[in-house]
């Protein structure tokens, strides 16, 4: 969608500079065109939050919040979010505020110029698991995982993409090989 305005944007402002006639045509003559063959899409799940009342259930939330903390973590980071989008939805603002606390921080500079590390607040956003991208590929066999907390947004039909990776893990085909610490995902 970004791309159809962001087209769009530049086919008005180049309008402007040639004139009325000139415009319509360059417009007509610019056709979207995509060579690349279109990826398999993951089958459409009936989840109860993409429907017109968006509504979460709060235990399953608190337990997909445990579930990313205890298993997710690891390797995925959610850097957009912060301790606070969770308190009082998922779990009471005392409790999150003992969660944030539990990370160490690095903030700073501080008088001296220096960086330093401290608990957690509300305000600071879910920590990394990895100092850095690098660091991140190496863990991984030379993947990145993904940043988790904008996924769904940022995924075409995210829901059902993230249920189906997660459902979609095999033993490779016949010919199919798969290097040493990865797994087969249809």
């Amino acid at each position: 969608m970004a791309f159809v305005a962001q087209r769009f944007a530049r086919s008005l402002a180049g309008a402007t500079a040639l004139g009325g006639a000139a415009a319509l045509a360059q417009l007509a003559q610019a056709p979207a065109r995509c060579d690349d063959k279109d990826p398999p899409h993951p089958p459409r799940y009936p989840f109860w939050v993409k429907s017109v009342f968006h509504a979460h259930e709060i235990p399953s939330v608190r337990r997909e919040y445990e579930v990313y903390r205890q298993v997710c973590a690891t390797c995925h980071s959610m850097k957009q979010l912060h301790f606070r989008h969770l308190s009082n939805f998922v779990l009471p603002e005392k409790r999150m505020k003992e969660i944030a606390a539990s990370y160490d921080v690095v903030d700073g500079p501080n008088d001296e110029g220096e960086m330093f590390t401290r608990p957690g607040i509300l305000v600071d956003a879910f920590p990394s698991p990895y100092p850095n991208e690098e660091a991140a590929r190496y863990a991984n066999g030379g993947a990145n995982p993904p940043d988790l907390s904008v996924y769904t947004t940022a995924k075409h039909e995210g829901l059902d993409y993230i249920f189906a990776l997660l459902l979609g893990y095999r033993d490779p085909p016949a010919g199919i090989e798969v290097r040493d610490g990865l797994y087969y995902n249809v």
